[in-house]
Order: C-alpha cells, then sequence, then structure tokens
C-alpha cells in the first residue's frame, strides 16, 4: 500500500515538475530576449518569437541526448535565418511565401524516414516558421528582427531550454544506460509513415492558406496553424479525429477565457504579461492530463497577447473560433483520405515492437527491458483516440486493453529472468496473433510450477492474445452428393 502511495504521488508532482522546468525555461529566455530587445533596439516580435520558442522547445526537447542537443545549436540559427527571410516573404509576396512555408515545413515531415536525429532536426526546422503563425504580421514593408540579430534571438529559448532539462534530468548524476539500438526494421513495400505524414501534412497546408486568406484575410494564420496542430505527428486517422475535437474544445475555452479578461487590462498593461504566464503555466501542469487543456491555455493566451498589442478580443470571438474549427476540419480531412493510415495500426505496430524487446529480454539481452519500457510509453500518444472509440463503442476486448496492459506489465518485465521457454514460446504466439499470422505453436498457459512474475507477464499476453487473435475458419468443404437415381435425375434440356 505504502509503495502504491508513493508511485501516486509521483504521478501527481511529475506533472508539477515539467509545467515548473517548462515556466522557468520560458521566463529565462523572455527576460534574456527583453534585454536584447532593448539593447539592440529590436522590434518586440524578436521578444515573442524568444517565448514561442521557449514553449515549443520544452516539449519537443525532452529527453534528448547531449549529441542531439550539440546539433541543435549548430541548426537553429541557420533555420532562424532562414526564418526570418520566410517571413519577409510571407508578408511582402503571399503566394510564393506560403507555397515556401508549405514545403519547409512538409520536407521537415519527410525527413523523418532518415532516422531519430533527422527527426529531432526536422522539428527543429519546424520551430521558427510555425513561431511565424503565433507572430502578429506586419503590412507590406513594415519593420522586422533584424536579420544579423535572429541567430540569438533563436539560441536564446535553445539555450535556456536546454540548461533547465539538462539540470532537471542530471545525467551526470542519475548514472543512466543508453539502450542498444532495436534492430532495423525488414524492408517494406508499402510506403514509410513519413511519406504518408509528408503528404498529408502538405495538402493540409495548401487547403488552409487557400481557405484561411480566403474566409479571413486578416486572420488566416489561425487556420494554418491550427491545420498543422492537427496535423502534425497525427499517428493515424483516430489520432487526428481526436486532436482535432481535442484542440477545437480547448481552444473555444480558452478564446471565452481570453475574452472575459481581456477587458481587465489596458494595452501595454505588465498585469497581462503576468497573467500569460500564469496560464502558460497552468496548461504546461494539465497538458500531461489533456491535450485540450494545453489548447485552451495557447489560445487563452495568445488572446492575451494579442490584447497587449492593442488588438481587442471580444470582437474576434467569433472569428477565432469560426478559424479553429475551419482548420481542424481542413487537418483530419486531410490525414482522413490522403494516404490514410489507421491508428489501431499504429499500435499493432508499436505493440510488436514492445514483444520482440520481451523476446529479446528473454534470450538474455541485457538492454532489453529499457527498449521495453521505450516502446511502452511511446503508446501514450495513442490511448487518448484509443480510450475515446472504446467509450463510445464498449467495445469488449478492444485495442485500448493493449495499452493498459502492457503498462501494467512493465514492473513485472524489470524482474523477469530470463530463459523461461515456455514464456518465450506465448510471446511469440502472440506476436503472429499481432501481425495476423496463424503459423506456429498456438498459445498455451504457463505451467504452475513458473514463479509470479512469469504468470503476471503471461496472464497480460493472454489478454493481448485475446484482443488480435482472430479464429482460423475451416475452409468450406463442397458437400457429398450421393448419385441420384435415375427416377430424380432432372431431365436434359
Amino acid at each position: 500500500m505504502a509503495a502504491g502511495m508513493i508511485r501516486g504521488l509521483g504521478a501527481a508532482t511529475a506533472p508539477i515538475g515539467v509545467a515548473a522546468a517548462t515556466m522557468a525555461a520560458v521566463l529565462a529566455s523572455f527576460g534574456s530576449a527583453l534585454l536584447l530587445e532593448h539593447a539592440a533596439h529590436l522590434h518586440a516580435d524578436a521578444v515573442m518569437q524568444a517565448v514561442v520558442l521557449s514553449v515549443t522547445l520544452s516539449r519537443g526537447h525532452r529527453g534528448a541526448r547531449p549529441s542531439d542537443r550539440l546539433v541543435g545549436f549548430a541548426v537553429m540559427p541557420a533555420v532562424a535565418l532562414v526564418s526570418v527571410g520566410l517571413g519577409i516573404l510571407m508578408r511582402d509576396d503571399p503566394f510564393a511565401g506560403d507555397a515556401a512555408f508549405a514545403a519547409l515545413v512538409t520536407s521537415g515531415v519527410w525527413i523523418r524516414r532518415f532516422g531519430p536525429r533527422f527527426t529531432k532536426a526536422g522539428t527543429l526546422m519546424m520551430l521558427p516558421a510555425i513561431a511565424l503563425l503565433v507572430i502578429p504580421h506586419g503590412e507590406p514593408g513594415a519593420p522586422s528582427t533584424h536579420l544579423l540579430w535572429a541567430p540569438v534571438v533563436a539560441l536564446i529559448p535553445y539555450f535556456w531550454v536546454t540548461a533547465v532539462q539538462v539540470a532537471v534530468e542530471r545525467p551526470w548524476r542519475t548514472g543512466r544506460v543508453e539502450a542498444a539500438p532495436a534492430p532495423a526494421p525488414a524492408p517494406n513495400k508499402r510506403l514509410p509513415a513519413s511519406t504518408r505524414m509528408a503528404a498529408q501534412m502538405g495538402v493540409a497546408l495548401c487547403a488552409a492558406f487557400a481557405i484561411g486568406h480566403l474566409l479571413f484575410p486578416d486572420h488566416w494564420s489561425w487556420v494554418v496553424l491550427t491545420a498543422f496542430i492537427v496535423c502534425n505527428g497525427a499517428r493515424g486517422r483516430g489520432d487526428a479525429l481526436h486532436k482535432g475535437l481535442l484542440r477545437a474544445l480547448g481552444a473555444a475555452g480558452g478564446t471565452v477565457l481570453a475574452a472575459l479578461a481581456s477587458g481587465v487590462f489596458a494595452p501595454r498593461d505588465p498585469n497581462a504579461v503576468a497573467l500569460i504566464f500564469v496560464v502558460l503555466g497552468v496548461a504546461a501542469w494539465l497538458r500531461q492530463r489533456s491535450y485540450a487543456y494545453w489548447a485552451g491555455g495557447v489560445t487563452a493566451a495568445l488572446s492575451l497577447l494579442y490584447g497587449y498589442f492593442g488588438q481587442a478580443a471580444a470582437p474576434l470571438l467569433q472569428t477565432r473560433l469560426e478559424a479553429i474549427l475551419v482548420g481542424s476540419a481542413i487537418g483530419v480531412a486531410a490525414v482522413w483520405f490522403v494516404l490514410p493510415f489507421r491508428t489501431s495500426d499504429v499500435l499493432r505496430r508499436r505493440t510488436s515492437a514492445s514483444l520482440a524487446a520481451l523476446t529479446d529480454l528473454l534470450k538474455g539481452d541485457p538492454h532489453a527491458h529499457r527498449r521495453f519500457e521505450n516502446s511502452v510509453a511511446e503508446m501514450d500518444d495513442l490511448y487518448g483516440p484509443l480510450r475515446l472509440h472504446r467509450l463510445v463503442t464498449r467495445a469488449r476486448p478492444h485495442p485500448a486493453d493493449v495499452i493498459d496492459v502492457l503498462r501494467e506489465t512493465v514492473p513485472h518485465v524489470r524482474a523477469l529472468r530470463p530463459g523461461i521457454e515456455g514464456l518465450r514460446a506465448n510471446v511469440g504466439a502472440v506476436r503472429r496473433a499481432v501481425a495476423r499470422r496463424h503459423d506456429g505453436t498456438p498459445y498455451r498457459p504457463l505451467p504452475p510450477e513458473e514463479d509470479a512474475t512469469a504468470h503476471a507477464i503471461d496472464a497480460a499476453l493472454a489478454r493481448i492474445h485475446e484482443v488480435y487473435a482472430q479464429p482460423v475458419k475451416e475452409p468450406e468443404r463442397e458437400p457429398k452428393h450421393e448419385p441420384e437415381s435415375p427416377e430424380k435425375a432432372h431431365p436434359a434440356g
């Protein structure tokens, strides 16, 4: 019971720690960028960009390896220079700028096919570009952040996010051992997921730019930003629909709250800035529970930010909600109809990876338990849409049960000893069921003499097998016909 209470307390305080680290980096970036703005006589967009980058980096860069963090210090300044040029092009030549923006973001998704390093680089490529959608666009010819200061403005949040996360994670004290890389997957004739996601992103952005400029000429960026958020990293159609719903609900609530609070503060009121940081901190804390809280908090913060610069939030309430709904619909439609794949199929692949790591652990691989835990943790972003589908359909068994089972199995896997042949055979049987194969040895429960840890894992395997195993249908046989007697034979013709 005491152990359960400790685990519960750790689960409750973990989001607070994440939110605190995020806000420490955000506040440090804000203060540093503000000092730079005064010293170099820059514009407010430099401070805003630093804040936006620190918020997005805090989540995407968490847990990065030291080598990846060092690569970021080289990538961020170069991308920042490109982003300033892209912002000027989008402001002065919208058609060419929008096309360049879509090409940059789509390529950042596509290069994920080349491995984790390129995935990180692609994420860093997109961050300054996405910040352009948050920062208010000026009229053609309006001043922008000086080109020479763009790398410095980008490095400020990157430095602070890296410093805070390294201090919190303390890799030099934990003695953490990196898991050995998983074996490369077998060649597949199907299009890679990154290619499909890049195509979906490209179509969504092009449609969002066109429809946004047509329906919301002064606030088209809200449509594009929402379509990007829904498409970015969508793990199948169910995940995109789930994100679209949460984005719409959260943004609607955040917009209403910001509209109610906007009349309290005059333009350039420092108290509005303080409230913005409070809202972001609460949103970062609640994000671990649901993305809707984060969407609502960010929308409220942006509404307050626009009010700080003199844009009244109340008259824009309906326009903002309409733009967000349109952007959500565009993002969901792109994922559903452009080279679609199902969230349940993504779960199958990740379940196969978890079971492969479990097989390696039973073979004696010392790093397999880390791979197992990492693969189970990667299922977290699939749980929301699958859990909602299970709640609506009330189907049992359901693929969402697989994530529940694997989460419960993690502590047992840590205590598992290798070499249990019966358990290894059952893992193989479940892997074949996940892969829709019916060959090999069928699943058989472990004998009673095995230890409690093995039986706990075997019970989990039985539940996963129940979800994925399909009964093998016997081929229908032609009924045997006895020769008809001449009296019963049908006359010819």
